[in-house]
């Protein structure tokens, strides 16, 4: 679960809005038009937005068409109403898909985008041919669970920028935090700056309510990996071996890493990314 976005700011490209059929507004982005193949699907950590992604689509786009979207309670989609489920948030995606025209995608969830993706996965099976889970465990540990009701108690008293400011240790590797310290109020600024904090209390609800992945990850059918970090302490190893282990898939774990490894490690998440997706 990540709060912010240290990727470089540029004008979104291809950016533009789907009203789905219970009239919330959808926020999305498509890159690499012309290129053949699954489109590739990248899911954002919780308040994290398509601009998240910057530097990964970069890098992909002139290879494979890639599609980013804002979900209800971020960036610049519409509120959720209620508490969102997750089967409200795998009906979004396919609704997106079926705009655009999209059938066959390959999955990179990150985190909250994670579990979008493994239950888009479940439930249309048939549509996915890859699945890559990233901070993503079937073994929840207590550490996890209080970090987590910390920050709906820290959103309810102090607001987005406390939530913000009370999340980089947990989210953040030591290393990351020792190299990037100077950049940090910048980065509280721009998760304040693209959310809201009733769309924030909402997705935080509605993580709470998710069914369990390992409830999930057994009716996986995609070739699926699923990456997890040395420094994380919402995932532990053992939670996310045995997720890849339910999923019939990989595990690879990343050295030097908090819980946001493509933020942290970008070019060796790529590097994962690519080789696993060209199988």
């Amino acid at each position: 679960m990540a709060l912010f976005d240290l990727s470089k700011i540029e004008p979104p490209r291809h950016m533009t809005t789907f009203t789905n059929s219970d009239g919330a507004s959808m926020h999305f982005k498509v890159d690499g038009d012309d290129n053949d193949g699954p489109v590739v699907v990248f899911l954002n950590g919780m308040t994290q937005t398509t601009r998240h992604w910057a530097s990964h689509v970069r890098a992909l786009r002139d290879s494979r068409r890639i599609l980013t979207y804002d979900a209800r309670g971020q960036g610049q989609s519409a509120p959720p109403k209620s508490t969102p489920t997750l089967a409200l948030h795998t009906s979004d995606l396919r609704e997106i898909l079926d705009h655009l025209h999209i059938d066959k995608v390959d999955l990179v969830g990150f985190s909250h985008g994670a579990r979008i993706a493994l239950g888009f996965a479940t439930t249309y099976p048939d549509r996915v041919r890859r699945l890559i889970l990233c901070s993503a465990t079937a073994e929840p540990t207590a550490l996890a669970r209080t970090i987590i009701r910390s920050w709906q108690k820290v959103l309810q008293t102090g607001g987005l920028s406390a939530l913000a400011w009370c999340s980089l240790p947990t989210i953040l590797g030591p290393k990351f935090l020792e190299q990037n310290e100077r950049l940090l109020t910048n980065v509280v600024k721009a998760s304040v700056e693209r959310n809201s904090e009733m769309g924030t209390r909402l997705l935080l609800d509605g993580l709470a309510e998710f069914p369990p992945l390992d409830d999930l990850a057994g009716k996986v059918r995609a070739k699926t990996l699923v990456l997890s970090a040395t420094d994380d302490p919402l995932v532990s190893p053992e939670g996310a071996r045995k997720l890849a282990k339910l999923c019939g898939g990989t595990h690879k774990i990343v050295e030097d890493s908090g819980h946001t490894i493509p933020i942290e490690r970008p070019k060796y998440f790529r590097e994962l990314v690519t080789n696993f997706l060209a199988r």
